[in-house]
């Protein structure tokens, strides 16, 4: 394609993992003249990768490890497109996915949000997984109870508001957000869709909410004066949203199946919690450390 592109997309990839030949060959047949970009951090060969596949799309790499926000930030230093979007590499762009958020974009709307769907939605570990981590972002929720995350951002707005913060291992994006005005909140749009490749084992589902909870709990440990139980509680307490929202976010045959995988959800959640509790103890203790070497 000659058109000059309206989009960049930043492919965020750690380790040069083989699902990045996927994430890539889904932004290439979009359809749409895209500025594509692969930045990997940690080790691994993507450009090789990506070659060896057919895919011949420019790679930044960068031998040591990067957290998300940092990988954003090189990816938005590199590219010049007006709007800018971010795929990581265990995610998928569905059909439409560039092309509905530049409808948007050239529309006025300065950021546009994104439905997630299941990579396995008949597989049980998968769906539990999918409920666990993106009922907030199932494509049939209406605006007032979507979660605005996947978002692709008017280049504008780092310009006036800065970039993300590259220190944090988790919710970037969300730091990046509360420094915006109250006025300019992400469009849900679920026409955007974006695939989210879950864990198909039941010994992968744990393994991964569990360090997703770890994660979370130092996270949220430095933001919040709950102790570490009590964000365990909450994050087990998301079982009474999950029934909910999936009636209303999903149909037909998927809900029926996202019915019968709630034990599971259950379980994701409860390895959840624990990740949470233990997370926010361990950052606790950090901190006590810390403050007694002072």
């Amino acid at each position: 394609m000659t058109a000059k592109p309206n989009l960049a997309v930043v492919v965020i990839g750690y380790r040069a993992p083989p699902s990045m030949i996927g994430s890539v060959r889904s932004l290439l047949d979009q359809g749409v003249a895209l500025e594509i970009l692969v930045v990997n951090s940690g080790g691994g060969d993507a450009k090789s990768l990506l070659s060896e596949a057919g895919l011949d799309v420019p790679v930044i790499e960068i031998s040591h490890r990067l957290f998300v926000g940092a990988a954003r930030n090189i990816g938005i230093a590199a590219t010049k497109a007006p709007f800018v979007a971010f795929l990581a590499d265990d995610c998928l762009a569905c059909p439409d996915w560039a092309e509905a958020r530049l409808s948007q974009h050239l529309s006025g709307a300065p950021m546009v949000s994104s439905a997630i769907l299941n990579s396995h939605p008949q597989n049980p570990f998968a769906c539990a997984a999918y409920l666990a981590l993106f009922v907030r972002r199932l494509p049939g929720l209406p605006a007032e109870l979507a979660l605005r995350y996947g978002v692709s951002f008017d280049r504008r707005l780092f310009e006036k508001y800065g970039v993300f913060d590259e220190s944090m291992r988790v919710a970037e994006d969300t730091d990046f957000l509360k420094r915006l005005p109250p006025e300019l909140e992400p469009l849900w749009y679920p026409r955007v869709k974006t695939i989210h490749r879950n864990q198909t084992r039941l010994l992968g589902l744990l393994v991964d909410q569990y360090g997703r909870g770890y994660r979370t709990g130092a996270y949220y440990t430095g933001t919040t004066p709950s102790k570490p139980l009590r964000l365990a509680r909450n994050t087990f307490s998301d079982r009474r949203q999950v029934r909910r929202l999936v009636q209303i976010g999903l149909s037909g045959a998927e809900l029926a199946f996202a019915r019968r995988s709630m034990p599971l959800v259950l379980l994701a959640l409860l390895a959840k919690s624990l990740g949470v509790y233990r997370g926010a103890r361990a950052q606790l203790k950090m901190a006590g450390r810390a403050k007694n070497d002072l």
